[in-house]
């Protein structure tokens, strides 16, 4: 475990990886559902169910990951590579070729990059708690690679609209699989190339490290309602995630400005990171976590007032939405990083995170599979003509219940924490 302060190269080369991960997530959790039922005619119901089923197999599989990083730590390449492969695989193959039924198809390569995307997010975590125990230095590597992770998504967005002009459409996402691996491949060598110094956990590792249960045994009681807190926040924040397409495209009637949104929304949320970072280290991690949720509530809640020709009213709240963005991604690892050292529980690091990345996929799976459903019930068809109730209920999902669910993980976060945390670690 490093002792000293981290430098920039090893920080980018270690957060690069970020980027093909962004790069794959942004179609694996965005695009895939809406184009599933656009091109294959799949129901959102249908598709709500199929995607909280796979985020329920998450709760099995990511405790044995972080379980499998615990068992190897300081030899994460291997692991690295083979999440890399699968990847890049099943995202090509997710959007390419569909060989046999549709749903099936549908569900056996949305498992595959699942799993390999939370193998790859799991690693890394993993790796920024243990490279340091420094409270400053883990907002930095949690900051430097959500901003990477931000640029992917940024990436992302536009390469559709980019490849657009330069291929035909049946061969976009062919080129974007290939982008994809050759990013992947970058990321991979400048990871392997990284010394991150010996680590504590090698030299013995304790028997009870075998046993996953004591790993949940060993979470402290502030770690536990800082879960609480995060999954509140990530509900919140995944409503809108799942629904943006809809929201934009059938509500706004503003779809070619749809890769703008996004790249305004992520480069914000990059833009944001050095703000959140200085306002953590002025007031206090939860503090300034807390200050996001709020701007994120005055920011978005204008999306219920919005129409027809808003587009630029949109672009605001995208804008001011975004830079809450940047705290949702680097002050909860931040602070999860630093109970963990508190409690002397780096043995557990890989499984602690595993539960961190979890709440996030299991919110985006209850997220899909609710909102899915209710849109699904009230007959509303995507890229289709429909009701006003039914557009009606899209823009209370996608507006109201986010900033209700921001609110109560404020108010959640000021009482379990901001209240009870005195000044002195705070600051």
């Amino acid at each position: 475990m490093s002792q000293k302060s981290i430098n920039n190269q090893s920080l980018i080369q270690y957060s690069f990886i970020s980027v093909p991960l962004a790069f794959a997530g942004f179609p694996l959790y965005v695009l895939a559902p809406d184009f599933y039922a656009t091109h294959h005619g799949l129901s959102l119901n249908l598709l709500g169910s199929l995607l909280l089923g796979m985020r329920l197999f998450d709760a099995i599989q990511d405790p044995v990951i972080g379980w499998i990083a615990d068992k190897v730590q300081g030899n994460f390449v291997r692991l690295i590579i083979m999440g890399g492969v699968m990847l890049c695989v099943s995202i090509f193959a997710l959007f390419n070729n569909v060989f046999f039924s549709p749903i099936l198809w549908f569900g056996c390569c949305m498992l595959v990059a699942i799993s390999s995307y939370s193998l790859l997010t799991i690693i890394l975590g993993t790796q920024a708690t243990l490279w340091t125990e420094d409270k400053h230095d883990q907002t930095r590597i949690a900051g430097m690679r959500e901003a990477c992770g931000l640029m992917g998504l940024v990436m992302a967005v536009s390469m559709p609209t980019i490849l657009s002009g330069i291929t035909r459409a049946e061969n976009i996402y062919k080129w974007y699989g290939g982008i994809l691996a050759g990013l992947m491949v970058v990321g991979i060598l400048c990871f392997s190339k990284i010394d991150f110094g010996p680590s504590k956990n090698n030299i013995k590792q304790s028997t009870e490290n075998l046993l996953i249960d004591a790993a949940f045994r060993s979470l402290p009681r502030e770690t536990l309602m800082l879960f609480a807190v995060y999954g509140l926040s990530m509900l919140a924040s995944s409503i809108p995630a799942v629904l943006v397409i809809f929201y934009v495209r059938d509500w706004l009637g503003a779809e070619h400005f749809m890769g703008l949104f996004l790249v305004l929304y992520f480069l914000s949320g990059a833009t944001g990171m050095q703000i959140w970072k200085k306002l953590s280290t002025y007031y206090g991690k939860y503090i300034a976590w807390g200050i996001s949720n709020i701007l994120a509530v005055i920011g978005f809640i204008g999306a219920f007032f919005l129409g027809k020709n808003d587009a630029s009213l949109y672009a605001i709240i995208c804008v001011i939405s975004g830079l809450a963005l940047g705290a949702d991604l680097t002050l909860p690892p931040s602070i999860l990083a630093d109970h963990i050292h508190r409690h002397s529980n780096s043995r557990f690091a890989g499984m602690h995170y595993a539960c961190l990345v979890f709440i996030a996929k299991i919110s985006l799976a209850f997220a899909s599979a609710i909102t899915f459903f209710v849109l699904d019930f009230k007959g509303f068809k995507p890229a289709a003509h429909n009701s006003d109730e039914a557009l009606i209920v899209l823009c209370v999902a996608y507006a109201l219940i986010p900033c209700a669910l921001k609110i109560m993980s404020a108010a959640l976060l000021y009482m379990l924490f901001i209240l009870r945390v005195n000044r002195r670690e705070i600051q």
